[in-house]
């Protein structure tokens, strides 16, 4: 039987408005595009201070970040906008094991309901079956969104910290990325979208730098936060200010990893007959189109990024494992085998291990990483955002250090 919240993804908006959250700003600009030639009115979610409030109003203060900040910027865009519930979908994508965001889903059936709301749809893949449930084309063209979003982000902070015009890089990106978002909003052919890839990276390029070294900083932890400015303080940006270059872990490294965790449940305790059917259908989903694009996009952005690829998951998972079974499912293993990977293999001078506060993998990670810090010799900063302060004044002292050491 399938899911309840799949059987509302069918592919056609009929004029409807898809409320999107900001997980990752790049790639949901994408992702929105996407939805257009399949009849939804998409609309990002803005976060601020007062959609924050709202959240906290209608949950529970035990919730991790995320979950306030989504409603909340829902409950205000809806009241903003003047949208009926019987026009509003809220994208809100689940997942199982231990953590709360399997509740998401509920709790914010429960708020929309007491608000008298019982009309609004929620569109809700799910980790797992890998989030499977919408249109092949439709999901086709969004990981193909995803993996642009992250190779634009790149770019930016790949160059943003060498610039010597401010705001320059910002601004080619950003022309860049309206020009892939109308083509996607077009249903455009994939080919000229590769094409305005490829002319972003030879304008970004030309930019004029500084030629100096700065001190590479890896960002892991939960996926939201690490990838939400708003929620993690702009922490990207502010690496840069404080005289670093970041690399963030990339937002499609989570679809990578909830294909790869149903293989392994399957080659666990699948039958033959399962084991064999699941072996060719992975092959084919890797080798046909998920690696495939991914290596066709680094491949046109190589002038750049030819140091800013990503490992196969697999070898994430790989060392990762060395602290946490991979049958304990979630993202402290990839956030510990990313680690790892960022310093012994990257270069990373340091590691930022971003989560909410109260979030399960991020209090395992935290536990675990003092002993990865002495074992790679690199400073790993856990800090958990609810919201408020400025849990990124850890970064001025290392970046202090970083940018001083001899």
């Amino acid at each position: 039987m399938a899911r309840q919240e799949e059987t509302r993804i069918d592919g056609r908006g009929d004029g409807k408005v898809l409320f999107i959250p900001n997980m990752e700003p790049y790639c949901v600009k994408l992702m929105a595009a996407v939805f257009k030639p399949l009849g939804y009115q998409t609309h990002v979610l803005q976060e601020d201070d007062k959609a924050l409030a709202l959240g906290f109003k209608h949950t529970g203060g035990g919730e991790c970040i995320p979950c306030p900040t989504t409603v909340g910027a829902m409950l205000k865009a809806m009241a903003e906008m003047r949208v009926t519930p019987d026009r509003a979908i809220l994208f809100m994508p689940t997942a199982c094991g231990p953590c709360r965001f399997g509740q998401y889903v509920k709790l914010d059936r429960m708020i929309f309901e007491k608000k008298g709301w019982g009309a609004v749809q929620i569109m809700s893949p799910s980790a797992e079956n890998a989030y499977e449930g919408l249109p092949t084309s439709a999901r086709i063209r969004l990981w193909h969104a995803m993996l642009l979003g992250d190779v634009f982000r790149k770019l930016a902070c790949r160059v943003r910290p060498y610039e010597i015009t401010a705001g320059e890089t910002d601004a080619v990106v950003e022309k860049y990325m309206n020009a892939v978002a109308e083509l996607f909003g077009k249903n455009a052919p994939l080919a000229h979208i590769k094409e305005t890839l490829a002319e972003a990276v030879a304008a970004v390029g030309k930019i004029a730098r500084r030629e100096e070294k700065r001190p590479l900083v890896g960002i892991v932890g939960e996926i939201f936060v690490r990838s939400d400015p708003y929620i993690n303080g702009d922490l990207i940006r502010r690496i840069e200010e404080l005289g670093g270059e970041a690399w963030l872990a990339p937002f499609a490294e989570w679809i990578f990893y909830t294909m790869r965790v149903r293989s392994l449940l399957v080659e666990q305790s699948g039958g033959f007959l399962k084991k064999v059917a699941e072996k060719a259908r992975s092959w084919l989903e890797k080798n046909l189109v998920f690696e495939k694009v991914e290596r066709e996009y680094y491949d046109l952005a190589a002038p750049l990024l030819s140091q800013r690829r990503e490992y196969p998951v697999e070898e994430v998972i790989a060392a990762g494992e060395k602290y946490s079974p991979w049958q304990f499912e979630g993202e402290a293993i990839i956030t510990l085998g990313r680690a790892e990977l960022f310093v012994k293999r990257d270069g990373a001078k340091a590691i930022v291990n971003a989560s909410p506060m109260f979030c399960m993998p991020g209090t395992i990670t935290s536990s675990i990483f003092p002993a990865l810090e002495k074992e790679l010799d690199a400073p790993i900063l856990n800090n958990f955002y609810d919201g408020s302060g400025d849990p990124n004044k850890s970064l001025a002292p290392v970046m202090h250090f970083l940018c001083n050491a001899g």
